[in-house]
């Protein structure tokens, strides 16, 4: 994958964790971080259109799963964040192919085979209990050992991913 295929995927997957991270909250800064996911999506470009229209499918639901439970909302975090992996806009930005391309799972697999030292080398933040990390591992079940460092070291990290703001 490219630096900047990385970069464009991380900033969605990024603002879904935060979202999951989360988890419900206060109503008007859930929708504020649900419009700046979508803004990430809508770059302006002819590229981000298959994106706008894949997370469009879920507008509704996302708004009803915002005012409900913090169970709701992980929820359709999770089939968006699944969707999102699945589709081509994410399978055709890797250079590993996964295993199976309709498994979110065996996509995260090809995709931490990517970040690896032998492949890519590039470090998502070191796991604790919140990020893109935990998130892969505990919540998608993408287990394995992903190539990490200390978020000051790390090529993306969860203090720039991992955040409420939009990230440029």
């Amino acid at each position: 994958m490219t630096p900047t295929n990385y970069d464009k995927h991380f900033k969605v997957l990024g603002k879904l964790c935060r979202l999951y991270d989360t988890g419900g909250g206060d109503l008007t800064a859930m929708k504020t971080l649900v419009s700046r996911l979508y803004d990430q999506l809508a770059t302006g470009e002819l590229a981000s259109y298959d994106a706008v229209v894949l997370f469009g499918q879920y507008t509704n639901v996302f708004d009803a799963a915002i005012g409900g439970t913090t169970y709701q909302l992980r929820t359709i975090v999770m089939q968006i964040s699944r969707a999102y992996l699945i589709s081509a806009i994410f399978r055709n930005d890797l250079t590993t192919v996964p295993s199976s391309p309709t498994d979110a799972v065996a996509v995260l697999a090809a995709l931490r085979t990517e970040m690896s030292a032998a492949v890519d080398n590039k470090k998502l933040t070191t796991e604790v209990t919140t990020g893109l990390v935990n998130f892969f591992k505990n919540v998608l079940g993408a287990g394995g050992t992903w190539n990490t460092a200390a978020d000051a070291s790390a090529d993306y990290k969860d203090s720039v991913y991992v955040v409420d703001t939009i990230v440029a």
